[in-house]
């Protein structure tokens, strides 16, 4: 409780008393205002140069406290990290503000908007507008800005849906305030009624008003509803007519062998083996309840495939033998010129098929297959080659890895395949993984956008034709929500790729084991994202390639060809290039198709081969598809280099002539041009960001409003790569050697870029502990000192073990970063190199269990980073899951001249291969005020004549790097001597000691062990201490005491360095 000797003049106002007028005369009020605002905030003096700046800033942070969570939890965590005079600074301020007379709704209103806007739950309210947390304030001062009880009752599923979020946010913004007021001091305990009283209040008035806001969500999904329901009608009209020529085709035919063929082929598709689309599975839950199912498929269905399949028959001539498979002879007669494909089409459109649903009898003669022949595998691959042509041709949508999977019934993989699937599926889990996709896809929009504006100016068109087309239907899924309802229905099997839960886990044919199903329930926030967008994005290309189109017999309007029934006429080639365009905006495509390039066809294997080597390739790239992707994304809007024709080799055709066929086709001409014009308007807009955060951050750095660093890497995605570029430009054009800018100075070695290159181009795969970077660090410890029998190699296999382990419980991250919000001794991060003796079983609990909650009373030992003293501590942990970002403090002097310099962490510091000396000498350079802490003394050779001197960044770079190999070679000694010290009495050898004897040469060390034998039985050497006289290796005994012929006594380790020194000599 905020004792009276705490309390200033202005805590003693009486409440008429407490209004602006008073207290900006206060001067109490203004030094604690002033200090609280410049602390926690960041405000300069220019920022608060009146008495009336002062006292609208504090209002503003004090209003955005009661609504905006972040606010809330930061300023929890402002209040665990200060001394004791700031505590109480903190705690009167509180006390005024609650204690302060109500100015008005309106008064105030302008500081709660902007607070509830910037909020992340009046987001994940669904659109409540922050009403819950509005009308909380801090739950118990309702009448502060005059809000009364809101009656009326909305639609009842977004309001359960707002009321759930906005309820579980404000309770957890209402712990936070509560545990800000008993941290500074302001109340003795946490007052849990009020905490249920901000979740009540919130959950209540947002569920109420988010009833209210789904009111307009309903009547888009009602306009939806109305628009699929016109559709469905006009098909069922256009089905009814095709089903009553079937039924004549199939009358005709009555017990032909074709049709019996057919029909035994049709009656093995058994859904519940082969995912046939939710489409299908749709109509065949409707025939079932009507009893109008022949075999497993709707009546209909079945009636049409089948007179398809003997019009095709009859059209092409075809005669089914015995031992015959459809898709074979179908091949054939394509092939052979005896079918050409537009007959096809004609034929299927006539019984209102697609290709998806006639591809359904391939399915059921795969199934019939896998059942009679035993997986032949030459029948296998036989119909694999047949169905890879049908499919090219555009006859079928089975591919020949779905076909081998249908057949030996490959579905349910294997385990290990489906542990893989599971540990990928749990690495990107978490909600921040979430949020960082929406953030990179809100930026995929924008070049959209640009895409499309140089696309019609490249054509001649209005430039703001279509532009807004992929927000619209971001804002509208419910009318997006039809298009993908209709390719469903019409398309099922290319939906059900396009649309499959997590489509880098999921199996080709839909069938998955328990354990991967697993996988894919993990990444349900991630699917419902990538579908989201994929929907809008398919929406959006389909309108615009039809309105450029114009097709004969359909139009140019997408709305009008829904309307009419004849959505599944739409051409192949649109609907095919608006998939494709749907799958590259979430960077899903597979680089599938006829005649793809050696790029294209190496990228396919490799992908392949990611599926069918569990744990080997996911193990250092994780998700290839999307590396892939992002550099096809890069190859494709890089000006000038998206001209080269890289998807051309190894083409058919030959690289030259089909490049320049492409110069030839002004349609695709222009369309590289619209991609690479937005190529360089996304470097434009880098660079101006890279201006923007000016010197002391690196390429993957930028400086929130507060001067803390924020870690783009992750955020950045696939935009990563212009980022780099406008970083190297930025250094470049600010170089200075004698009067001219020079490349040389952008970095101080060539290794910079090379990782930074790797870094950018393949984002998440190189994250700490994870792909490449794993491997990388292990081949540091391969080559390092020690013999890979023993600890060295122990240690190695724990590390790689404990990565992988700790891939599979990444999801429990949140719960971390939800726990060490509130509890300041969790968020320390942990040392995760074990040091000191320790077994296998040790090194991967460590290391694998790093995900889960630091829970006292005893906590890990925290992290020490060279470059900033003390311990390294997370900054508010839980905006990394609402924002998708890692936030960092602001730099000190050394760490923003890094930047400066452009020097990485491993330039200034070089980890020592002993875990354990690495460990005692980042504690040196990171203590306060010690002579070996780096930042502090570096703080002063930047502040040095000199340093200053120097002009070139390459000299300062140079200077700055000795001076700090100093400092660490100092720092170094201290450890080394600290642990000599602590190994004293201990009756083992010091790791320093241990560190030089694994420097030995393996060799060296055997001809060392050898002699040691030879004189110890030759009685020329003993043991002069009382531990057992069994003669062991040497290395066993190197810390022993042993007797010379001389009569000297001295360690086994000294004795071995000596002989080592003169054994060539004596």
């Amino acid at each position: 409780m905020l004792e009276a000797t705490q309390k200033r003049t202005y805590n003693y106002l009486n409440e008429e008393d407490k209004v602006k007028e008073n207290i900006i005369e206060n001067d109490d009020f203004i030094e604690d205002a002033r200090g609280f605002l410049q602390k926690r905030e960041g405000y300069t003096d220019e920022d608060l140069a009146t008495k009336e700046d002062i006292y609208d800033a504090y209002m503003e942070h004090f209003r955005y406290q009661n609504v905006n969570e972040v606010t809330a939890i930061r300023d929890l965590e402002y209040a665990q990290n200060a001394n004791q005079e700031e505590k109480e600074q903190f705690a009167r301020l509180i006390d005024l503000f609650e204690t302060q007379k109500s100015e008005g709704f309106f008064n105030a209103a302008g500081d709660y908007i902007q607070g509830i806007a910037s909020a992340p739950s009046t987001y994940a309210g669904i659109a409540t507008g922050g009403a819950g947390k509005l009308a909380a304030l801090g739950g118990v001062n309702l009448a502060k800005i005059g809000i009364k009880k809101l009656l009326g009752e909305g639609i009842k599923k977004s309001a359960i849906r707002a009321g759930l979020t906005e309820g579980a946010i404000g309770t957890g913004q209402g712990l936070a305030q509560e545990m800000t007021k008993e941290e500074t001091g302001y109340q003795d305990d946490i007052s849990y009624g009020n905490v249920a009283l901000t979740g009540g209040i919130s959950g209540i008035t947002g569920g109420v008003i988010g009833g209210g806001a789904g009111i307009l969500q309903t009547r888009q999904a009602l306009k939806a509803a109305e628009k699929l329901d016109v559709a469905q009608t006009a098909q069922k009209t256009l089905s009814k007519k095709a089903n009553a020529k079937a039924k004549a085709t199939l009358q005709k035919n009555k017990n032909s062998n074709a049709q019996k063929y057919i029909s035994k082929n049709l009656n093995a598709l058994d859904p519940e083996k082969v995912d046939l689309g939710i489409g299908i599975a749709r109509e065949i839950a409707d025939a079932k309840e009507l009893g109008t199912l022949t075999g497993k498929l709707p009546t209909e269905l079945y009636e049409n495939i089948s007179a398809a399949a003997l019009d095709l028959a009859a059209k092409g001539k075809l005669k089914i033998n015995k031992g015959d498979r459809i898709t074979t002879v179908l091949q054939r007669a394509i092939a052979d010129g005896d079918l050409k494909v537009p007959e096809i089409t004609k034929i299927l459109k006539e019984y209102n098929l697609t290709a998806d649903k006639f591809s359904l009898l391939y399915k059921a003669e795969l199934s019939e297959a896998g059942k009679t022949m035993q997986v032949q595998s030459n029948l296998v691959q036989t119909m694999q080659a047949s169905l890879k042509e049908l499919e090219n041709a555009g006859v079928s949508t089975v591919g020949a890895r779905e076909a081998k999977e249908i057949a030996e019934n490959a579905n349910k993989g294997t385990f290990f395949k489906d542990l893989d699937r599971l540990r990928l599926g749990a690495m990107t889990s978490q909600p921040a993984t979430t949020m960082r996709n929406n953030i990179n896809a809100g930026l995929r929009v924008a070049v959209d956008m640009g895409v499309r504006v140089a696309d019609n100016i490249l054509n001649l068109r209005n430039p703001f034709d279509s532009v807004f087309d992929v927000a619209k239907y971001m804002f509208n899924p419910s009318e997006a929500n039809v298009t993908r309802q209709l390719l469903e229905g019409n398309m099922p099997d290319t939906a059900r790729k396009l649309f499959r839960d997590a489509a880098d886990l999921a199996s080709t044919t839909g069938g998955e084991s328990k354990l991967a199903q697993l996988g894919t329930k993990l990444n349900y926030f991630n699917t419902m994202s990538d579908n989201f967008f994929k929907q809008a994005m398919l929406t959006a290309s389909l309108r615009r390639r039809i309105k450029d189109a114009n097709i004969k017999g359909l139009g140019n309007d997408l709305d009008e060809i829904i309307a009419t029934g004849k959505f599944n006429q739409i051409p192949d080639d649109i609907m095919n290039k608006s998939i494709k365009d749907s799958l590259e905006f979430v960077y899903q495509s597979s680089f599938e198709g006829a005649d793809k390039g050696l790029i294209a066809r190496k990228t396919r294997g490799f992908l392949k081969a990611h599926r069918d080597m569990p744990f080997v390739i996911s193990s250092f790239m994780p998700f290839p598809r999307f590396v892939a992707n992002q550099l096809k994304f890069l190859y494709d809007h890089a000006p000038v280099i998206g001209y080269i024709g890289l998807e051309n080799i190894g083409k058919k055709a030959g690289y030259k002539k089909a490049t320049l066929a492409g110069f030839a086709d002004s349609k695709l001409v222009k369309e590289k041009a619209a991609k690479q014009i937005a190529g360089a308007s996304m470097f434009a807009t880098a660079l101006a960001w890279r201006n923007q955060q000016g010197d002391g951050v690196t390429w993957s750095e930028f400086k929130d409003d507060k001067g803390d660093i924020i870690d783009g890497k992750a955020l950045y995605g696939p935009f990563a790569p212009f980022m780099l570029a406008a970083d190297i430009y930025y250094r470049w054009s600010k170089s200075n050697v004698g009067g001219e800018t020079d490349i040389g100075e952008i970095a101080p070695s060539r290794e910079n870029y090379v990782r930074e290159t790797l870094q950018a181009l393949a984002g998440s795969q190189f994250r700490t502990g994870y792909g490449l970077y794993a491997i990388d660090k292990m081949i540091d410890d391969l080559s390092g000192e020690g013999d890979f029998i023993g600890s060295k190699g122990e240690k190695i296999l724990g590390e790689f073990v404990g990565n992988v382990v700790n891939t599979f419980t990444i999801p429990l991250s949140p719960f971390k970063d939800i726990y060490s919000q509130f509890d300041k001794e969790s968020r320390f991060v942990p040392e995760t190199r074990m040091s000191g003796e320790v077994n296998f079983l040790d090194i991967v609990m460590k290391r694998g269990f790093r995900a889960l909650p630091d829970i006292g009373p005893e906590y890990d030992m925290p992290l020490a980073d060279p470059t900033k003293t003390g311990r390294v501590i997370a900054i508010n942990p839980l905006e990394k899951q609402m924002f998708g970002f890692t936030r960092r403090p602001k730099k000190n002097t050394l760490q923003a001249e890094m930047g400066t310099l452009n020097l990485q962490y491993y330039n200034i510091y070089k980890r020592d291969s002993n875990d354990l000396i690495d460990l005692y000498t980042r504690h040196n350079l990171s203590e306060g005020g010690a002579e070996t802490n780096l930042s502090e003394r570096m703080k002063t050779v930047i502040e040095s004549k000199e340093y200053k001197r120097r002009t070139t960044l390459q000299e300062k770079r140079d200077y700055l790097l000795s001076k700090a190999k100093e400092v660490t070679a100092l720092a170094k000694d201290k450890a080394k001597t600290e642990l000599e010290e602590e190994s004293k009495g201990t009756g083992k050898l010091s790791v320093v000691k241990q560190q030089i004897w694994g420097k030995i040469p393996e060799s060296d060390r055997k001809t060392l062990d050898t002699i040691y034998k030879r004189l110890m039985r030759e009685d020329k050497l003993a043991f002069a201490d009382e531990g057992s006289q069994e003669i062991k290796d040497i290395r066993s005994n190197l810390n022993r005491m042993i007797l010379r012929p001389n009569g000297e006594v001295m360690p086994l380790y000294q004795w071995a360095l000596e002989v080592h020194s003169r054994r060539l000599t004596d």
